[in-house]
C-alpha cells in the first residue's frame, strides 16, 4: 500500500477544514467522531462494482481507493470505506489497526458467521516527544483503543 495520502482531498471530499494540532491532539477523539460523521454522511456504503461484476478484483490500494471514492465521488463496501477511513487517519497521526469482524447483525445466537467485514482499531494522535506540549487535559486516556466502523450499510 501506498505510504502517500492526499488528505486535503479527503477531508474536502468530506467537507471538512484541516484540523490544527490542536485538534489532533488536544481534542483527538472529538476530531475522530467529527470525521468519522462526516464520512458517513457524503460517502456512501455501495456495491455497485461487485453486484455488476464490473472492475473485478475490487482494489484496496490507496490511490485506487482514492480515486474511485474521493475524486470520483463514488462509495464503497466495507473494506473499502473502512480503508479510506484508515489511510485518512494514519495521515492525521492517528494509530490504525484494520481488523476482520463478523457481523451478527440479524443472526440469532450460536449462527456461525464468517470473517467477512473490516472494521478499525484507532489510537489518538500523541503529541511528538520532542515537542513541548502546550496544550492540557486531554479528553481521552493515551493508548485507549476505539473500534470506528463506516462501512456497515444501515448505519
Amino acid at each position: 500500500m501506498s505510504d502517500f495520502f492526499d488528505i486535503d482531498s479527503y477531508l474536502n471530499r468530506i467537507g471538512l477544514p484541516a484540523p490544527t494540532d490542536e485538534q489532533r491532539y488536544q481534542d483527538g477523539l472529538i476530531l475522530l467522531r467529527d470525521i468519522m460523521a462526516a464520512h458517513s454522511r457524503t460517502i456512501p456504503f455501495e456495491n455497485l462494482d461487485i453486484v455488476l461484476k464490473r472492475n473485478l478484483p475490487v482494489s484496496l490500494e490507496s490511490m485506487e481507493l482514492e480515486a474511485k471514492m474521493v475524486a470520483g465521488g463514488r462509495g464503497g463496501y466495507c473494506f473499502e470505506n473502512n480503508l479510506l477511513l484508515c489511510f485518512a487517519l494514519r495521515a492525521l497521526g492517528f494509530g490504525v489497526t484494520p481488523m476482520l469482524a463478523r457481523v451478527r447483525w440479524n443472526k440469532p445466537p450460536g449462527d456461525p458467521q464468517p470473517l467477512g467485514h473490516l472494521v478499525l482499531l484507532v489510537t489518538l494522535p500523541q503529541w511528538p516527544v520532542s515537542a513541548a506540549t502546550p496544550f492540557s487535559g486531554q479528553l481521552s486516556v493515551a493508548g485507549t483503543p476505539y473500534l470506528a466502523d463506516v462501512g456497515f450499510a444501515g448505519t
